[in-house]
């Protein structure tokens, strides 16, 4: 904790050395502009984004925006508005103020907005390197559900693998856990993502905006972005620019009514023009019941969670700077396979801290982006409920005298934080980047970023042993600009060190292991015509094996399973090659998009075929093979008039492994089953893959429905193939078509200046089919979620005007 405040105070001591400097250099030179529709109206609340130096601003009542005190040199400006298709304008400043007006298109298609996650400079969907998609705005909230990650369901090449309603971790292209590296604003979260039944520790409220990179991303990122990067943007605190009341809010609430679940949350908000300073508090809660299937209720499946946050800013020609904050504590039950655990009632707790500073500071030549973030988890899983089950024998022995009984009642009481798996995990992480100004066409940036992480085990289950780890990474990516060409390429060198604790439990003694790698990508966008581009992408990811993978040893509650780590294993290095081909106006958006990833000493669990004498849960041991992905996305989205828009999309993926043979076998040859081997060696398909699927789906829409504004009505449908390409013993799922229904709009008079009262209702799975998805935990024992209807609304209001 003593070196996380130390890092606070060095990004504290930078922030005040480059303040004075930044505004020396920043020149009185303003860009002014408006925002109007093709008939000469205003769009008020329109969104204005200079990518560059990352100002944002909102367009007045009258369409106007103005960005104050910048320095001369060539800037990228993007508008953007609901309902209208973006346009990006290139100029050059120079020693006078400029003006520039943008005329928007109308156009009811979504996503094309522009991200800052796929390379280190901003880019909009025709210009990025790498398959990205973006949700915002009511896409967003249309496509949120029960946690943050199941918005990803209906977006192209990711999936969820879920445990119940309350848990779900993304799935990028068939990869999961540590090999998608999951973010909020740039920094990446630290959870302990080892388990399949770790869900991802972020507030769905609170969320404005989400970016999914598709292929690695180690070069800008580091380890575990192998399968992709998913980026989470939080609603933080207003600044100058954002037209913010002195003190404003939003009420929010959703229902859901499979598990009967209830989630409220109240946020207040402000900007103070004196200060110069925003602010942002929020509060919400959730809770859930038993999952109901169509072959009934699911027993132990409910789940409850509890969020705060808090954030304050402040921003001027010199830059910006913000401290974001936030605590998440949920509460999931456990359902375990009845088969093996009869009347199971297991559960885990995750406590989930995370404190970020962020400063980006405008200088002449370079731009300045400095981060310095904390965060701790605490993970539980316990055996069951009953706190006296570890003394069961004790306090049902008639030989036992009252005295000991209740002592032993006292100290499982006293010390019930020592049941079962009880794991701290603290980090610290540093990221600086040094982002230099355009030259001729060429931008790029430098950076480095550290991490530091402590981990302790305090249950009486240990699982892994204790350890500390050392991560420093060092970067560069540049992009050049010539003609209709953009070529990007990078290198990241990283270096980790980690230092096991000796534990007699485990087995494990005291040790340091060291890893380290080298990256690179390469990439290229041709924009072969106005509309269209041609993206192709070649990189290198890193990943080094977690402590879990290498020793753990005992009972996971989470997954349900016994599992045994390998002490050898070394650090996957993959190989990613993808293509694109785009196209964007303002009736139309498609992209056509085939990769394949070849990874080098994939690290994966595969049953042992036996099953732990003490816990009857089956063993599932740690082994390297090599592995390929290959297949592609095609997604589309079609205003066919002005009341309809199509969106659909295919997603395809192959996934096989060259399985080596054990070293155990020639070390005991006489106690080695050849035919075990053979039929092991037979199986070249990896674990828990995501199936072909297909989505179609019919939005209407007009500009007023009775008191309505914008609505919507929705009809979706997803077609998913059978999944019979399984690891062995590992259960195959037959294929279903799931469809939904939905209606929303806004609520007029009620507005806080900028945004309006929103309402989502929805109908998933209408007709109730009784399927089985091959990314659930359950797969095994029992079905999906049948119908759910859901009921979503956003209110804000003012009460204090600027």
């Amino acid at each position: 904790m003593k070196l996380s405040f130390n890092k606070f105070n060095i990004l504290t001591a930078v922030f005040f050395t480059f303040l004075p400097f930044s505004e020396i250099f920043s020149l009185d030179v303003n860009l002014k502009g408006s925002v109007k529709d093709g008939e000469g109206k205003p769009i008020p609340g329109a969104r204005l984004f200079i990518v560059e130096n990352k100002f944002t601003a909102r367009a007045g009542s009258d369409g106007s925006f103005e960005f104050q005190h910048l320095t001369p040199g060539p800037y990228t400006v993007v508008a953007t508005a609901p309902n209208f298709q973006p346009k990006t304008e290139r100029l050059e400043l120079k020693d006078g103020d400029r003006n520039l007006d943008f005329i928007l298109k109308p156009s009811l298609l979504e996503g094309n907005a522009i991200n800052i996650t796929a390379k280190s400079a901003a880019s909009d969907f025709l210009s990025t390197p790498q398959p990205t998609t973006v949700l915002e705005g009511r896409q967003l909230e249309r496509q949120k559900g029960q946690n943050i990650m199941s918005a990803l369901e209906n977006t192209p090449g990711t999936s969820t693998m879920t445990t119940g309603a309350g848990t779900a971790k993304p799935v990028i292209r068939g990869l999961t856990g540590q090999r998608v590296l999951v973010m909020t604003d740039g920094v990446r979260q630290e959870e302990q993502q080892f388990g399949d039944d770790h869900t991802v520790d972020l507030d769905t409220f609170n969320v404005d905006k989400m970016e999914i990179v598709r292929g690695p991303a180690s070069v800008l990122y580091g380890s575990d972005a192998l399968g992709g990067v998913i980026n989470v943007i939080r609603t933080k605190a207003p600044t100058a620019k954002d037209g913010a009341p002195a003190l404003g809010g939003t009420i929010s609430s959703n229902s859901f009514s499979n598990n009967k679940q209830d989630a409220g949350a109240i946020s207040l908000f402000g900007y103070n023009k004196d200060s110069n300073i925003g602010y942002r508090v929020e509060t919400d809660t959730r809770k859930a019941g038993r999952i109901t299937t169509p072959n009934g209720r699911l027993p132990n499946t409910g789940f409850k969670e509890r969020n705060v946050n808090a954030s304050i800013g402040t921003d001027g020609s010199w830059g910006n700077f913000y401290v974001d904050s936030f605590q998440r504590y949920q509460e999931q039950d456990l359902y375990d396979n009845p088969n093996e655990s009869p009347g199971s009632t297991a559960y885990q707790t995750v406590l989930h801290q995370k404190t970020h500073a962020h400063a980006f500071f405008i200088l002449p030549l370079v731009n300045v982006e400095l981060d310095a973030a904390y965060q701790r988890n605490n993970r539980r899983e316990i055996e069951d409920k009953n706190k006296l089950l570890p003394i069961k024998d004790t306090l049902l022995d008639p030989t036992v005298d009252t005295y000991t009984k209740l002592a032993s009642v006292y100290q499982v009481t006293k010390y019930d934080y020592k049941q079962g798996l009880n794991l701290s995990l603290d980090t610290t992480t540093a990221d600086a980047k040094v982002h230099h100004k355009e030259w001729k066409g060429l931008k790029g940036t430098l950076g480095v970023s550290g991490m530091q992480q402590k981990s302790n085990t305090i249950g009486t289950e240990p699982l892994i042993p204790g350890y500390s780890l050392n991560n420093i990474g060092f970067f560069l990516f540049e992009e050049w600009k010539i003609g209709d060409f953009s070529f990007s390429a990078g290198a990241r060198s990283d270096k980790r060190s980690m230092d096991v604790k000796a534990n007699s439990d485990l087995g494990t003694a005291q040790q340091t292991r060291n890893f380290s790698a080298s990256t690179g990508t390469l990439g290229s966008v041709w924009r072969f015509a106005k509309d269209f581009s041609l993206a192709l992408n070649a990189g290198k990811g890193f990943r080094a094996p977690t402590p879990f993978e290498l020793f753990a040893d005992g009972v996971h509650e989470g997954s349900g399973r016994f599992e045994i780590g390998k002490a050898g294993l070394r650090p996957e290095t993959s190989l990613n090659y993808d293509a694109s081909l785009r196209f964007a106006n303002d009736r139309f958006q498609a992209e056509l998009s085939v990769f394949r990833n070849k990874i080098d000493n994939y690290i994966y669990s595969v049953s042992a075929g036996s099953f732990d004498p003490d816990s009857g849960l089956p063993v599932y041991r740690y082994r390297q093979d090599a592995a390929t992905l290959q297949g592609g996305e095609f997604s589309f989205q079609a205003q066919a008039s002005s009341w309809l828009i199509v969106t659909g999309g295919i997603d395809i993926l192959r996934a096989t492994i060259q399985k080596n043979i054990p070293p155990e076998a020639f070390l005991n040859p006489g106690g080695t089953d050849i035919s075990s081997i053979y039929t092991d060696q037979k199986n070249k398909y990896l674990p828990r893959m995501t199936p072909n699927r297909g989505r179609l789906g019919l939005r209407f829409t007009r500009n007023k429905l009775f008191w309505i504004n914008n609505p919507y009505f929705s009809v979706n449908g997803t077609f998913v193939q059978a999944q019979y390409k399984v690891d062995k013993l590992e259960t195959p799922t037959h294929g279903y078509n799931l469809y939904d229904l939905g209606f929303g709009g806004e609520i007029p008079g009620l507005t806080n200046g900028n945004d309006s009262a929103t309402f989502d209702v929805a109908v998933l799975n209408v007709f109730d089919k009784a399927y089985v998805s091959n990314l659930s935990r359950y797969k095994d024992y029992a079905l999906n979620p049948g119908m759910n209807i859901t009921f979503k609304m956003t209110i804000p209001f003012t009460l204090i005007s600027n």
